[in-house]
Order: structure tokens, then sequence, then C-alpha cells
């Protein structure tokens, strides 16, 4: 009904604005961290939370994570079913635990002199592509700021489910990473090309542990200008960005997406993983 409606907007709205006030929940305080969970939690348990799967498909950035922005890539996902099991043998004091992924996590987490800038995702049919922005910053007056985009392909190897069945579970094989539009790649070129080095991590981690390359996309929340007349978009005419919940399985974290809008710059493809006019098609129609 038009109450539920206005009370998931608002709700939405809050939540994006945290996530702009505490760049993605990164610097965010005790108080505001709660305040986001139950922001989640609220929009996870309203009956607005369910949507046309092929909403799923499209370009989206990322707004406000439970953990370091960086972990949106489904790489850190795969990495903690590879390392499940596993303990370590020194745990740093900022470790969630002292498991062997969550303490290499909590040293990548302590890395000084590094940024995190846009996160974003590219969803079709087949595949899911993520890319984070890095910048490495040394000493600016004698070194410029290096940056890169940390990339990872997985394909979607289920189809998503039936409307109405929440959360939307996706079953991901993780592919591989790349670094692209490295700065440094352009300094050391044509001596080494970074942008050149792929790293085959469905090869690898299966060899090493089969199945650890295999993880779910757990959608709870998937909510915006439904094409096919969901509710949401015959109550409320707004111009609101489609949102999106999900979670990486295994994994401990929360991630909220907005889809971007013409003023976002689009991800940047992998030269061998151009869409092809199938993806285009199948990502615009959406899924019955």
């Amino acid at each position: 009904d038009a109450g539920a409606v206005r009370s998931f907007r608002a709700a939405q709205n809050e939540l994006i604005a945290l996530g702009a006030a505490t760049n993605r929940g990164q610097v965010a305080s005790t108080t505001q961290r709660a305040a986001a969970v139950r922001l989640i939690h609220e929009l996870e348990s309203s009956p607005m939370a369910t949507g046309n799967p092929g909403l799923l498909f499209g370009d989206w950035k990322l707004v406000y994570a439970t953990e370091p922005a960086y972990r949106a890539s489904p790489f850190f996902s795969a990495f903690r079913k590879l390392a499940s099991g596993m303990e370590a043998s020194v745990t740093p004091q900022n470790a969630a635990s002292t498991s062997l992924a969550d303490s290499i996590f909590a040293v990548t987490d302590g890395i000084p002199f590094k940024e995190v800038g846009v996160a974003r995702q590219l969803i079709t049919p087949t595949r899911l592509v993520s890319q984070v922005e890095l910048f490495v910053t040394v000493f600016d007056a004698l070194l410029p700021r290096a940056s890169s985009l940390m990339t990872s392909t997985a394909e979607l190897q289920s189809p998503i489910a039936e409307r109405d069945a929440m959360p939307l579970s996706t079953r991901l094989r993780v592919k591989k990473t790349q670094v692209l539009r490295s700065s440094i790649s352009r300094v050391l070129a044509p001596v080494l090309s970074i942008d050149d080095i792929i790293f085959p991590t469905a090869d690898v981690f299966e060899r090493a542990r089969p199945g650890s390359a295999d993880i779910k996309l757990l959608t709870s929340v998937l909510a915006g200008s439904d094409p096919n007349g969901g509710e949401l978009s015959s109550v409320d005419t707004s111009r609101v960005p489609d949102l999106r919940i999900s979670r990486y399985e295994p994994g401990g974290g929360t991630f909220v997406w907005v889809r971007c809008g013409p003023d976002d710059d689009p991800i940047v493809m992998p030269p061998e993983e151009q869409l092809s006019d199938t993806d285009g098609s199948d990502s615009e129609k959406g899924v019955s």
C-alpha cells in the first residue's frame, strides 16, 4: 500500500544519506553503524523488498557496506571459502576472528596510504563484473598518486529465482581477477604492463580446494521502477534510485547498491570480456 511504500522510501533515502555522510560506512561511528543495521533490517522486512528478478541486471554503485568497501568484490568470498577451516599462526589485533582469511583481511585493511574509490558492479544474465578503484599515495610532492581498477569477473551459474522468492540466490563462479588502467603500468610500459596480468582465480582456487571458486550472491532487497509494473512503480512515481542489498555466501558483510545513473561513469570492461549483443539485449529485457 501507499503507506508501506512511503516507509520503504524513507528508510532507503536515510540509508543512502548515511552512506554518503560516512564514506559508504567506512568512517561511521558506532551509533551510525547501529542506525545502518536498523535501516537494512527495516528494508529487508518490508513487503516492498521483493521485486522483479530482472532488476538484478544492470550497472550498480556501492553506497554502504558493513565491512571495508573493497570486499564488495566476490573474490574475497571465494578466498574465504578457500581458506575455510584454516587458522592463522599470528592474529592481528583488528582481525574479526583467528581464521586465516580474517587475519589476512585485517592486514589488507591496515595497509597505509591507500584509498578505496568507487565500487561498481555490472550484472548480466551470464556474468558479474565487479570493479573497485584503488589509490595509493606515498608522498604527493615527489610521487604521483598511483591508481588502478581492481576487477573480478564471475560467471552466473544458476537461473535467477522466480518472482517474489526472496532472497534471490544466484550461484557465481569467480573466474579471474585483474588490474585495469593502472597508472603504474603506464610508467613501466613497455617493460611491463600490469594490465596484461590476469590471475586465474577459478583455476588456482579449484586446484587448491575443489569448489572454492563457487559462491552465492544472496539478494534480500531488490526494489525500483519495475518494468513489469511492480508495487513500487505503481504507487510511487518519484525518481529514486533502484536499490539492491546483497551478501555473499560465504561472507561477513552486507553491501547496499543503487543503480548507476546517467552521470555515473560506466564500468571499464576487460578487453576480453566486452559485452556481446546477446548480453546487452538480455540485460535490457530482464527475466520473465
